[in-house]
């Protein structure tokens, strides 16, 4: 089950209800945030989900084209007062995900899996002009994809690196595959929180790295 958080504030009860109803297949949680004097009203979404399941393989095409055009109508009704929207992507993977496979007890109803927060990537959209808000809102669709595919070939990289260093004459096939596995787990547990912040440039067209 994917985890959808929705904050938001100055939001009619009928959009409320319009956006919730996109992720009613999704485990929702929703909260109100304190007031922004500068604009009309405030969204924050956060998707959460595994970092192997690719974005839009967990909120279907259909359904992101269904939420765009929701926050398309909402920016409209806020006029040059705007819609400050906040779009979170998080990751996560699970522990046992870089376990041996041999050290995990499948019977062991106390060997729990917990999820370890890997990677968070924060699309801001603040422009109160109505054609740079919704040209920015259409292109985060394609920055997902882009920063998707850019992060898929750096982790290709990566691994073909430590598979290259363990991969040395007179290792047994066994010890190779353990000894990835305990560098990768160590890895993960070392690094802390990937936060990435874009914004978008309307000039360039482009959603950038803040």
């Amino acid at each position: 089950m994917y985890q959808v958080i929705i904050n938001h504030w100055g939001l009619s009860l009928g959009e409320i209800e319009t956006i919730n109803n996109i992720f009613n297949s999704y485990e929702v949680v929703e909260s109100e945030l304190q007031r922004n004097s500068e604009y009309a009203s405030t969204l924050e979404i956060e998707f959460i989900k595994n970092i192997s399941d690719d974005f839009f393989n967990c909120i279907s095409i259909d359904k992101w084209n269904v939420f765009v055009d929701v926050i398309k109508n909402i920016k409209k009704r806020r006029g040059n007062k705007g819609l400050k929207l906040r779009l979170t992507i998080t990751d996560y993977f699970e522990e046992t995900q870089y376990r041996n496979e041999d050290m995990v007890d499948v019977n062991d109803k106390n060997d729990k899996i917990e999820l370890l927060f890997f990677k968070r990537t924060i699309f801001l959209l603040q422009h109160k002009n109505h054609n740079e808000f919704i040209k920015g809102l259409e292109r985060i669709e394609i920055a997902i994809e882009n920063i998707a595919e850019l992060f898929n070939q750096t982790k290709k990289f990566y691994n073909s690196m430590e598979i290259s260093h363990f991969n040395t004459p007179n290792v047994p096939e066994d010890s190779i595959h353990i000894q990835e596995t305990n560098q990768l787990k160590h890895r993960h547990y070392e690094t802390s929180l990937q936060l990435y912040i874009f914004i978008f440039d309307f000039d360039k067209r482009i959603w950038k790295a803040l």
